[in-house]
Parts: C-alpha cells; structure tokens; sequence
C-alpha cells in the first residue's frame, strides 16, 4: 500500500515536471548533441581556417601577433593565443566584456566584442577572422548552457531546469521498476511490431533505462556551469576544501617596470620544457599594469584518467617563470574540474565516449516528446463502445 502511494507520488511528479520543463530540455539536448562534436564540425566546416601546411620553422609568436593585431585594428586588444600541433593554425582571440550597464538581456549583449584570428604560424598570413558572438557552433553552445540570455539569467533557468530532469529521470526509474523477470524483459526492449503506441510506450520506458547512467553523469557535470554551489559541492565531494584559485601575483623586482613584452622569450621557455608533447598551449596575456602572464599546457597522454593540463606562470616584465602547477601536483578537486567539460561532451576518452554522450543525449532530446504523447494519448483515449448486445436489448424495449 506504502509503495503503491508512494509510485503515485512519483507518477504526478513524473508528469508535471516532464511537462513543465520538456520544451527546454529539448533544446538543452539537441544543442547538446551538437556540442559533443563541435571541434571536428567546426575543423569539416572552415579546413581554410584551422589547417595548415608546415613550410618550415614557425615565425616569433610576437611578429604572428602583430598580425593578428593589424588585421583587427588598433581598437580591438588580442587577450589569448592559442597554439595547436604543427598542422594548426594559431589562434588569436581578442575579447573584451560590455559594461554592465551596457548589458541587455540577450546573451549577444554580454560582449563588446570576440574575434578569433586565425594565423598561419609559418607565413605569417592572416587566414580569417571570425566574429565569435555569431559563430554557429559558440551560439549553440550559448544555446546550450544558457539559452542565450544572459548568464545570470540563462544559466540558473537552465540549471534549474536539469535539476528538474535528474528529479525526472528519479522517479521515471522509479516507474519503471518491473514486478518481475517477464516484466523486466519487456521492460528493456521495443516490440517494433506493435501499433505505434505502443512503440512510442516502449522507446520511453527502454531507452530511458538503457541511457540512465550517462545522462546522469552528463546532468551532474552540467550544474557545474549553473550553480556556485553546485561546484564547491562537487570541490569537497573530491576532497578540496574550496574551488582551486589560479590566479597569481607576480613577484616584487627592483628593476624599473618597462612594461616591455617578453612573449617570445616566455613561448621558447614553455617550447622547451614541455617539447612536442602538448595538444595545445594557451597564453593568457595579462591586462594592462598587469604583469602575470599564465600558460596552459593540455599534453598528449593521461597518467591517472584524467584531462592532463598544467599551468605555468611567467613575469611579463621578465619572461622569467616564477611559479607552476603541473598536473602531477594538482589537487584532486581541480583535476576534477579541468576534466568537467570533458566528461560532460564524452571527450575524455575520445570517440568511444563521445558516442555514448551523443546518444543518451539524442535519447534525452526524445524524453519529453515520446512522454508527451503518451500523456496526450491518454487523455484523448476514446469511450470503448458499449456491448453491441445490449444496444439491441434497449432498442427492442
């Protein structure tokens, strides 16, 4: 009796949460699946843009930049250089955030602007220029994690959102828990045969099974981008006290501050500690009267399972490199969140995964809408028609 009220409960939470939030999870799902792949859709897409062909030794990163510089005019101030393996172009991003008074609603509203330039490493020649804000792949992932408002506001409706579809897919297990053997075997496949309700019936029951573990796991690393809170949790959850800070100060010297640009001389240094064993180098360029400059090295391999990126910090002023934090010496917490993007995509290990976010989040994307059309099928059912005897008995009285 506890149980049959107890699956009640969970039915009219079932229904009501489904109907509430399936439009939005739809959308987060579809753009998700989109998402898993981007990079290599976006590599098919503009091979002008990102593949290039080795001549030679690459050009001083700092003769590349000005490039990029000149090709986005004066105005526009390059904050990040990416450098990818020796058939990539470099990347050139030049990014600043509107005040906040500026802001609208809408996510394009967040940025005065966002340009990546795209820089042939060998010539020097500029390939493109690509306006971020409007790039299709960026405005899906917008899309995606905040539904293209602004984040404050898009990213708590979508976490909310996902908070109510692991409440879903709970009780939705619930429901689906079978009495028996015969009940369980049904209860995990499609009888294709069958009229379409039927079919329908059984594509919600069984694929939401068969998906249940991956798009949980895709659901929990979501909230990361949603909720403070939610991140500190998943901090303590892997033994760190508090999120990790990356930032640092740099050290006091006793020369006169020139303010001079010491960029290939910190590219060499990072060249030659981590030699040709890296997927990319970022460098973040510091801002002005600022004098740290933070390297990001993602090197090819894994030693413990986890994405392998570690940070170096370089004095601008100097070129000298004045403090580190390799990926051996990480704490487990931040090992966890330089991996979160990964796990939540499936790319952190590869296409296998990659394969598997897609489909529970192609399966996800189906939810709602096979659920809506068993509830609708439901309310619409047609009166069963009365016994054909006894219309005759009440026409002959």
């Amino acid at each position: 009796m506890i149980w049959k009220r107890f699956k009640t409960i969970a039915a009219w939470l079932h229904l009501w949460v489904g109907l509430v939030t399936g439009l939005v999870v739809v959308v987060i799902s579809v753009t998700g699946c989109m998402q898993v792949f981007d990079e290599e859709l976006f590599e098919a897409f503009h091979p002008d843009l990102v593949t290039v062909a080795p001549t030679g030794p690459a050009k001083p990163v700092a003769e590349l930049m000005q490039a990029a510089q000149k090709a986005i005019g004066k105005k526009k101030l390059i904050t990040d250089i990416r450098i990818g393996d020796v058939n990539k172009s470099y990347i050139f991003t030049a990014s600043k955030a509107n005040k906040r008074k500026n802001m609208t609603l809408s996510y394009f509203g967040q940025f005065k602007y966002r340009d990546d330039i795209y820089v042939n490493p060998y010539t020097g020649r500029v390939l493109g220029v690509i306006d971020v804000r409007y790039e299709f792949f960026n405005v899906t992932e917008q899309l995606h994690r905040q539904l293209l408002l602004i984040k404050p506001v898009g990213s708590v409706v979508v976490g909310v959102c996902v908070l109510l579809f692991l409440l879903m897919m709970t009780t939705g297990f619930i429901l689906w828990l079978p009495k028996n053997y015969r009940k369980f075997k049904q209860s995990i496949s499609v009888k294709w045969g069958a009229k379409w309700k039927r079919v329908n019936y059984d594509m919600h029951n069984s694929f939401g099974f068969w998906v249940l573990p991956v798009a949980i796991v895709i659901a929990v690393t979501g909230l990361t981008w949603s909720f403070k809170w939610w991140e500190k949790g998943m901090y303590k959850a892997f033994g760190s006290a508090k999120p990790v800070v990356l930032l640092r100060q740099a050290p006091v010297i006793n020369t006169a501050d020139t303010l001079q640009n010491r960029l290939n001389q910190i590219e060499y240094t990072i060249r030659q500690k981590v030699k040709n064993n890296y997927i990319a180098i970022g460098l973040n360029l510091p801002e002005k009267h600022e004098h740290v400059l933070m390297v990001y090295v993602y090197s090819k391999g894994r030693t413990d399972g986890w994405r392998n990126l570690s940070y170096y910090y370089f004095d601008n002023r100097t070129g000298q490199l004045f403090d580190q934090m390799e990926h051996a010496s990480k704490p487990l917490g931040l090992k966890w969140r330089n991996s979160n993007k990964d796990i939540h995509t499936g790319r952190i290990y590869g296409l296998p995964t990659q394969i598997l976010a897609f489909l529970a989040s192609l399966v996800c994307a189906s939810l709602p809408v096979t659920g809506f059309l068993i509830w609708w099928g439901k309310q619409n059912k047609k009166p069963k028609a009365r016994v054909r005897c006894k219309v005759e008995a009440v026409a002959i009285n």
